[in-house]
């Protein structure tokens, strides 16, 4: 396939899934929020436990698949604190039993990719919820995905013109420092275009607070970025998935959107932005 081709199938692909997302948050009501969340919670939670073989039954695959939806409805039903201990302890107990029936004892980092997958992926990824039940709500829930994606869109074509220096070769060869520093500026812009949009819409926010996120944003975008890359790059896998042609899977398209979500509701609560 061309080099033509493929972006174009790149590019349509993601005009077909802002269109979806961006549906779904305006036009529906918030279970249907809760809804796209649980959908991409679970297959998340596959695309980290399957093809990195860390589960490889299918039946405790399933399990970890329910208990990560589970987080999503919770934080729907205003039970997340509660629900989220009790699931903690059941996951807990859920290790303790796989691990012993498969005799496959000390294996931290297996456990540690559970606990990713089932816990503190859809978490972070629930926080969008409470996000929604604020005023406006509807406008602030796509700021964490602008400022994200502007900046592994700046990142990459400033990588491509100018990058020199590599960010983390052991990581992710492709990344350079001037691709970072263009990620930058182009998180940055898009919050300054995005809080110009939610202005002339009504819900003014004041553009210093959406300017400094966009820096904050693009920081922490490109630290999931790197973690996810990191995990791939220990497994072998060029993508997690295939769910999205030219794009992969969920985590390869949402690596660096699940670190900048927990930061935006952080940010929110602690200064005017709601």
């Amino acid at each position: 396939m061309g080099k033509r081709k493929k972006l174009l199938i790149k590019i349509s692909v993601a005009l077909a899934g802002i269109t979806l997302t961006v549906t779904v948050i305006f036009f529906t009501p918030l279970w249907g929020t809760a809804i796209l969340l649980s959908f991409l919670s679970a297959k998340g939670c596959y695309e980290l436990l399957i093809p990195t073989g860390v589960i490889k039954s299918k039946a405790a695959a399933c399990c970890c698949i329910i208990l990560s939806t589970a987080i999503v409805w919770l934080q729907y039903f205003d039970m997340f604190e509660t629900g989220l201990v009790m699931l903690s302890l059941l996951l807990l107990t859920f290790v303790l039993i796989c691990f012993a029936v498969s005799g496959r004892f000390g294996e931290s980092k297996s456990i540690a990719y559970i606990f990713l997958a089932m816990l503190i992926f859809p978490a972070f990824f629930s926080l969008l919820l409470p996000v929604m039940k604020e005023k406006a709500g509807n406008q602030l829930v796509l700021i964490p995905f602008i400022a994200a994606w502007s900046a592994d869109t700046g990142a990459q074509f400033g990588g491509m013109a100018f990058g020199k220096h590599k960010l983390a070769p052991h990581i992710s060869p492709n990344k350079s420092i001037e691709g970072f520093i263009c990620g930058l500026f182009g998180s940055t812009l898009g919050m300054g275009i995005y809080e110009l949009i939610i202005h002339l819409m009504g819900r003014p926010v004041p553009v210093v607070s959406l300017l400094a996120f966009g820096l904050l944003g693009a920081t922490f975008g490109t630290v999931g970025d790197l973690f996810f890359s990191y995990i791939k790059r220990e497994h072998g896998l060029k993508d997690f998935g295939s769910l999205m042609p030219e794009h992969g899977g969920v985590l390869d398209r949402f690596d660096s959107v699940v670190f900048v979500i927990p930061l935006f509701y952080i940010y929110m609560n602690l200064f005017t932005v709601a």
